[in-house]
């Protein structure tokens, strides 16, 4: 297991947030809800709004794993103001660099995620979706306590072909 230092990047290193969020997207284009071509055409005020509402929690956070000053992986999770959806926070952007996998990277940065998460009082479950295509991602979710509730069939459609995603969630405290 590599022991990697698991950071919330402060507004300044937004090139390297965006550098790492294109690469995924690059590379696991059926892993997210955005395509490559939609996030390359944001400005640079969009990713630097992104990152610092991360940093100033603001109804999100997204934490980064960080090995010899290089960015290898990130996980992100927001929640609404609204008073009826307040108590649900959403997992979302969950990467790895592939050189990095199988090392325990993915569980350290749920781990901090979910911790934190569950620090903030009016949060009571956490939902997120994934292509049922990704084995690795679904165990990894289980291992965290997640339990599936359906499918959505042909959710996302990537150079032409189809994918499902599934719906899971997990509790965080007791209402």
């Amino acid at each position: 297991m590599t022991a990697a230092e698991i950071i919330v990047l402060p507004p300044e290193r937004w090139r390297q947030a965006k550098t790492l969020r294109l690469e995924a997207l690059r590379r696991e284009p059926a892993a997210f809800a955005s395509s490559l071509a939609d996030e390359q055409a944001f400005s640079d005020e969009v990713w630097i709004g992104r990152l610092t509402t991360a940093f100033q929690r603001d109804h999100n956070m997204t934490w980064y794993a960080e090995l010899k000053g290089e960015l290898v992986g990130m996980a992100g999770a927001y929640w609404q103001a609204r008073e009826k959806r307040r108590h649900v926070a959403t997992v979302y952007s969950v990467y790895v660099a592939p050189a990095q996998r199988g090392k325990g990277i993915a569980s350290q940065m749920l781990g901090r995620l979910l911790d934190e998460l569950s620090a903030l009082q009016h949060l009571e479950k956490v939902g997120l979706t994934v292509n049922s295509a990704c084995p690795p991602a679904i165990r990894l979710y289980e291992r965290f306590g997640f339990e599936h509730l359906g499918r959505a069939r042909r959710e996302l459609r990537v150079d032409g072909q189809n994918h499902d995603l599934l719906y899971m969630e997990r509790r965080l405290q007791s209402p």
